[in-house]
């Protein structure tokens, strides 16, 4: 396909934006017959018609660019949905929205499925609405919190594991190292002598039951979210980078110390959501909303308790994962959430707020990655 076409488009979007209206018709008029750019040609039209006072006219073309099936084909369903609720063609409305929340991207299907239940619940179609209000919230409230699951699950085996080979001989509520505290928990000179398993394995051991309780709950409370936001594999790099940070800076500045726990990686989450619901203005679902709330509280405390018992908990691997969680939440928004910025859109329906792309994502996990790796050297130097 020639350029031609699309400058073509690009000026009608011009003149609809600078509000020539009926030039912004002429001008897109032979598009809505082109096999690649009639979905959103027929959509900058029933703009135009629109703003012209013409509502017939804007719902035959939104309903064209829906019957395009292009890419904007959710959004000409979208707008024939909103043009059926000013008209009190409810029920029509409904389809119509239905139509759009199978096609529109995974992130624009709680807005719409929250209209859907509004007009529901506004027909008399109770139980249908509450439904819908459970899929709305919180991204249809379904999120499988695999990679969570799964390092619950990792932790509790070890712990166990290491119960076992030690035939609980040393197991108490409050303090407890088998050979594999023994064998995995971050220690400098360990880490100097290379073994360097010991910056992760660390964050999978645990001195007593207590301990693996408190970390696992707090795990298994902001996990998911965190993870809904940022999706699996994002989540998994993520956690991991956090929970070598608190070792790192453990070998920094405490090399004659040993440590171990999840603690380190879980505070990373406290400061990623400490950072991104203040930094990102996230549009979340009543409980995501209420849990994130409450993440500046429970990190004053845990701070608090971690430097009066500083003699008994590794401040340093606390304050390394939540320096790598903060940075990282500072560096990349969610992917997987909307944001206030991401609600303004331009006529095609493009999000105006850009995010950071997927090389650029890796590059910045990459960048953290590196920067470990220099203090773990750095850290390996002043021990040798």
């Amino acid at each position: 396909m020639t350029d031609e076409p699309r400058l073509r488009l690009a000026e009608g979007q011009r003149l609809l934006d600078e509000g020539s209206l009926d030039q912004a018709v002429t001008i897109l008029a032979p598009l809505t017959g082109h096999p690649e750019l009639a979905g959103d040609a027929w959509l900058l039209v029933g703009m135009a018609r629109y703003r012209l006072d013409d509502e017939e006219g804007a719902l035959v073309a939104w309903q064209q660019a829906a019957a395009a099936n292009g890419p904007s084909g959710w959004l000409g369903w979208r707008s024939a949905a909103e043009q059926h609720v000013r008209n009190g063609d409810l029920e029509e409305a409904i389809g119509a929205y239905r139509e759009a929340d199978r096609r529109a991207p995974a992130q624009e299907r709680g807005a719409i499925a929250n209209r859907i239940a509004w007009l529901l619940k506004e027909t008399g179609h109770d139980f249908a609405a509450r439904r819908q209000f459970n899929r709305a919230r919180g991204a249809y409230a379904t999120y499988a919190a695999y990679v969570t699951w799964a390092l619950v699950a990792a932790n509790v085996i070890v712990f166990l594991a290491d119960g076992l080979l030690s035939q609980f001989t040393t197991f108490d509520l409050m303090s407890f190292g088998g050979p594999l505290v023994e064998a995995g928990a971050v220690f400098g000179p360990a880490v100097a002598a290379g073994e360097w398993w010991r910056l992760i394995t660390s964050a999978f051991l645990h001195l007593g039951l207590l301990h693996l309780a408190f970390n696992m709950y707090a795990l298994w409370l902001f996990g998911p979210i965190m993870e809904q936001l940022y999706g699996h594999v994002e989540f998994a790099v993520i956690y991991v980078l956090c929970a070598l940070g608190g070792s790192v800076l453990t070998i920094l500045l405490q090399p004659e110390s040993a440590a171990a726990g999840a603690s380190g990686a879980i505070f990373g989450l406290f400061g990623l959501a400490f950072v991104v619901s203040r930094r990102r203005h996230l549009i979340l679902g009543p409980q995501a909303r209420a849990i994130i709330s409450q993440v500046g509280t429970l990190l004053v405390l845990n701070l608090f308790i971690t430097f009066i018992a500083a003699d008994r908990i590794s401040w340093t691997g606390h304050l390394g994962g939540l320096l790598v969680g903060a940075v990282l939440g500072l560096m990349l928004a969610p992917r997987h959430a909307p944001t206030m910025g991401g609600m303004w859109r331009g006529a095609d329906g493009a999000p105006l707020a850009g995010g950071a792309g997927g090389a650029l994502r890796a590059a910045a996990y990459a960048a953290v990655a590196a920067s470990l790796a220099a203090g773990t050297f750095i850290a390996v130097a002043q021990i040798g």
